[in-house]
């Protein structure tokens, strides 16, 4: 149908032509007074088919249908200093970080869609972290646990893969270079894409999604600034020496990551880590008495404050879960459900009795 009109005007601007070449030109005859003809060409826009694909409900980005439609996976990450660089977490559709005992923080990274060749290394985990991989229904990988993280594992009982459950030759191995050096055996151990479904299809956990959840992040069609206080630069001091640092690149429009004074560097690309938005959640952080170790214990289920920053501003938000098994919720100023721009997430658990910097 755009071909036709296209030749009509064509045709009609020939004939029209035509027809003045062949008129006597005569004293009176003026160029301005000659009919003007417009010929409207309009775009042939290329259909985009998204046949096979559908959205991924950790960045509400187009990905490949069946990948979207299955449980996601949440891989417990040691960021001790020592055990960096990390790899395969640039490819997590989101990162949590929260504090351990010492002073340290852990990361736990979401995949959806991954073939990740490389992921780790893999750490321990502790009961609160739990609460992460139930707000996506994700299948939590991890090598080992606290006490409280083992009684709330046998309590609640979680879709989980511990390397250390006969599982380690299945999903995980040791890297030759790491294991052998002093003192970098607990931070050498690695698993993959590959590894973790071997894994799940071994244990048998269930492969869709729980039709009942509500998913954690609503997304806005139209890409937006929050209103409020400008953060382009976001300084999260979890600790003296655990600082997380968050840098807004105008011209990519993504937030890069520091973390002890240096670009945060994924080792599998050699790449710093981006991410679109960040999510300060505030939460009541405790040591828990009488422990030995001085483990933390983190109230995940209630509700509080925090911050939605992405583009370069920052704006009050709130969050709240009502159980274990039901997803984070985060609402607005207005207390409407917070709508987050596409793209990745890294969200800071943070001390509510403390604070952080924006610039």
């Amino acid at each position: 149908m755009k071909y036709n009109k296209i030749m009509i005007a064509i045709l009609i601007m020939s004939f029209m032509i035509t027809i003045t070449a062949c008129g006597k030109k005569t004293e009176t005859d003026d160029p301005q007074d000659q009919p003007t003809i417009e010929i409207e060409v309009e775009k042939i826009e290329e259909a985009v088919s998204y046949e096979g694909l559908a959205i991924n409900p950790l960045t509400g980005l187009w990905i490949d249908e069946e990948a979207a439609e299955r449980r996601p996976v949440a891989v417990m990450i040691n960021n001790i200093k020592v055990a960096l660089p990390q790899s395969g977490i640039s490819e997590a559709d989101i990162m949590y970080e929260t504090l351990a005992e010492g002073n340290i923080t852990r990361l736990v990274a979401v995949f959806q869609d991954f073939d990740t060749k490389k992921i780790g290394p893999v750490r321990s985990t502790r009961h609160y972290y739990l609460n992460l991989a139930f707000d996506h229904d994700a299948i939590f990988v991890h090598h080992g646990g606290s006490p409280q993280a083992f009684e709330a594992i046998k309590n609640l009982k979680p879709a989980n893969l511990n390397s250390l459950s006969g599982l380690e030759t299945i999903m995980a191995w040791r890297d030759p270079v790491r294991s052998k050096q002093r003192g970098m055996y607990e931070h050498s151990l690695y698993t993959s894409a590959e590894g973790i479904m071997k894994a799940w299809n071994n244990v048998g956990y269930r492969e869709e999604k729980r039709e009942d959840l509500q998913p954690k992040f609503n997304f806005s069609e139209e890409e937006w600034v929050p209103q409020g206080e400008k953060a382009e630069v976001v300084t999260v001091p979890f600790s003296n020496d655990y600082i997380s640092e968050f840098q807004y690149d105008a011209a990519t429009q993504q937030y890069k990551r520091y973390q002890f004074g240096k670009p945060h560097i994924d080792e599998n690309n050699n790449q710093q880590l981006e991410t679109k938005n960040v999510i300060i959640q505030f939460a009541d952080i405790r040591v828990i008495a009488g422990d030995a170790e001085g483990r933390r214990d983190i109230q995940l289920i209630g509700s509080g404050k925090g911050l939605y920053i992405s583009n370069g501003m920052a704006t009050p938000i709130t969050w709240s879960k009502g159980a274990y098994n039901t997803a984070t919720q985060f609402k607005d100023a207005s207390g409407n459900p917070l709508k987050i721009n596409k793209g990745k997430t890294w969200v800071c658990i943070f001390p509510n009795n403390r604070e952080i910097e924006l610039k």
